[in-house]
Order: structure tokens, then C-alpha cells, then sequence
């Protein structure tokens, strides 16, 4: 257990920065999805990547997960459209939707919750040295 542990630090050490931005960016571009508005046809890619994104997420390998999201944004729409692209603009199909919104959901949370064992954020993590410091200053005595 403690090996399988030790392996697991020793990756998030190594790649842990990197693995944090590369949710953040994954984040930032899912989070653009709903606003995307492209024909019918291009949304299969837009999928697809939903995909590459949710698996490597899963993973926790934050190479994969950087080119996943650099497919995604390529699958999105184009700042140019070309004179074949006569189909409507239509939003996101309702799974897509739904896809996006909850992997950045997942991505958000699992960022912004404090590290397993306590944190310094504030009310949860530090409760310990805010019961040791509330009992030596306002202990039994009448204090100084």
C-alpha cells in the first residue's frame, strides 16, 4: 500500500504543476462549449474530444489531457467560415452539453478542494491548531 502510495506522490510531484494547468486550460476551454453555435455535422468532433478530455481527466495524465483539450478547441468553430459551411448554426446537442458542464464541474471542484489531510484554506483543514490555540487562550483560567 505504502508503495502504491509513494508512486502516486512521486508522480504528482513530478507532474503535479503541470497536471494542475493542464486542467485549468481543459477547464477554461470546456467551459466555452455552451456558448459554441456551428452546424449540425461538426459536432461529432466536438464529442469525440469530450471524450479524449473525460479519459484522460480520468487518468490523471496531464499530457493527454493538454492535447485532448488542444483537440477539442480545434474541433470547435472556425474563426473563418469557408463557403462549404452553408448549414445552420445550431448549439451544442443537449449530451454535449451536458458532457461539458460536467467534466468542468469535476475539474473545478476536485482544483479548488483542499488536499486530503487538512488545509490551510481556512474552516475545514485547520481545526486541530484552532482547538489547540481556542483552549490555551480561552481556557479554564481567566486568561493572560
Amino acid at each position: 500500500m505504502a508503495g502504491t502510495r509513494l508512486g502516486g506522490s512521486v508522480t504528482e510531484t513530478a507532474t503535479g504543476n503541470d497536471f494542475g494547468e493542464a486542467a485549468r486550460q481543459a477547464a477554461s476551454a470546456l467551459r466555452r462549449v455552451a456558448a459554441w453555435r456551428m452546424p449540425a455535422s461538426r459536432w461529432a468532433a466536438v464529442a469525440a474530444a469530450l471524450d479524449a478530455v473525460g479519459q484522460s481527466w480520468q487518468a490523471r495524465d496531464g499530457e493527454r489531457l493538454r492535447l485532448a483539450t488542444a483537440r477539442l478547441a480545434l474541433a470547435g468553430p472556425r474563426l473563418v467560415a469557408t463557403r462549404h459551411e452553408d448549414d445552420p448554426l445550431v448549439p451544442a446537442p443537449p449530451e454535449v452539453y451536458e458532457r461539458s458542464n460536467l467534466l468542468v464541474t469535476e475539474i473545478l471542484n476536485r482544483l479548488e478542494a483542499p488536499p486530503p489531510g487538512g488545509g490551510e484554506d481556512g474552516s475545514p483543514g485547520g481545526s486541530s491548531d484552532d482547538v489547540s490555540r481556542g483552549a490555551s487562550d480561552d481556557g479554564d483560567g481567566a486568561g493572560a
